[in-house]
């Protein structure tokens, strides 16, 4: 086979177009740090990164998910727990507006500065998250969820709906709480147990009340052309019980008929309606705000153990979340080839391919000068 000039010079420059299109890929590999630059370079394994990574897209998002559902569930806490202060400390003013040596004009005061109470209540309920959406109103979130009804009573505008989110590819987590559930549940209205307080409040306790009150009560102890009632019959067996010696043998049993005795006689006191204006009717009336208060706070108690509840559990798929993303990484890592023996070879292999092209390089600057010129005298 004749190999002419023209031959050599021609596979010469084709070899050394490869040499250095190999260069420059393995070059565009080590500035990459990867392996797999284009699908064709391992289709199986660009393709299976793609499917990972789209998973990896995902967990990304449910993390995103999570965080908002985290800070709607904080808005809601933070209220709850500021709603907690306000109840308790409306159950200490219970307390204290009971106590008789208590004047007209500072129960009136209270009712003034529970007014006040009656407003931040409200602004509780109608409380808002970072996007101006209402923590309480269900899925009518820009629904302003409690209003004033004209007559001092409050009335709800939204649904019973709960907003969630999808926090994990099997979880869909609520991140609010019924309005009506919190501040109206279970029968007791907060607001309604507000406005009658202020309304009791008001109402002065007189000395002719009181007067009136001890001869009815009197009157219901003692009552005319009849036997005793269960309220005299205790106060004699306490009167006796109080006269005995503890170490008296019949003290225990004494002790006994006593104690049954008062369970009849305060259900029958109970039974017994107190005059208006007088302080048992008000201590009447404040034990059973004291019973609704309580009320309204197991509501937000309940409410607060639920969204703690999902605050725990966002945190353990949080963690689980940041598991999965880094075996995603490490697993497109490695199907990407971005592992440091994966770099350390295309290093090598770059090193290797820029020797051989400057030996090619050298060959043909040798060969092409060859001519047989040389070789005539």
């Amino acid at each position: 086979m004749r190999i002419s000039t023209q031959m050599m010079y021609n596979l010469s420059t084709r070899d050394m177009t490869n040499m250095q299109g190999s260069v420059l890929k393995l070059s565009q590999q080590v500035s990459a740090g990867q392996r797999v630059l284009v699908p064709s370079d391992d289709p199986v394994a660009a393709a299976r990164a793609l499917d990972v990574g789209q998973s990896q897209a995902l967990n990304d998002q449910y993390a995103i998910n999570r965080n908002n559902a985290n800070s709607s569930l904080a808005s809601v806490q933070g209220t709850l727990d500021s709603m907690t202060d306000l109840l308790t400390k409306l159950k200490s003013d219970v307390i204290t507006a009971g106590n008789a040596s208590y004047t007209n004009a500072e129960r009136i005061n209270m009712a003034s500065e529970l007014k006040g109470n009656l407003q931040e209540m409200l602004g509780y309920a109608n409380a808002q998250d970072g996007q101006g959406n209402y923590l309480f109103s269900g899925f009518k979130s820009t629904t302003q969820p409690f209003t004033l009804d004209g007559t001092g009573g409050v009335v709800y505008n939204g649904d019973q709906g709960v907003q969630t989110l999808q926090v994990d590819s099997s979880r869909e987590m609520a991140v609010s709480a019924s309005g009506q559930e919190i501040f109206q549940g279970n029968g007791q209205d907060i607001f309604q147990t507000l406005n009658k307080l202020i309304n009791v409040l008001s109402v002065p306790v007189t000395e002719a009340a009181n007067k009136a009150d001890d001869q009815a009560a009197l009157a219901f102890e003692y009552p005319a052309g009849s036997g005793n009632t269960p309220i005299a019959d205790y106060r004699a067996a306490q009167a006796t019980l109080d006269g005995m010696d503890p170490s008296d043998p019949g003290y225990a049993a004494q002790f006994t008929q006593t104690a049954a005795l008062k369970l009849k006689s305060d259900a029958a006191d109970a039974a017994r309606t107190p005059v208006n204006g007088s302080q048992a009717a008000l201590s009447r009336q404040l034990g059973a705000f004291n019973t609704q208060i309580d009320g309204s706070l197991a509501n937000v108690t309940t409410v607060k153990a639920s969204v703690g509840a999902r605050q725990k559990e966002l945190d353990s798929l949080d963690s689980a979340g940041t598991a999965k993303n880094q075996n995603y990484t490490a697993t497109i890592n490695d199907l990407l080839g971005r592992s440091d023996a994966d770099k350390a070879a295309m290093i090598s292999d770059l090193t290797l391919a820029q020797t051989y092209l400057s030996a090619a390089q050298k060959v043909f600057v040798s060969t092409s000068s060859l001519t047989l010129l040389n070789y005539l005298k």
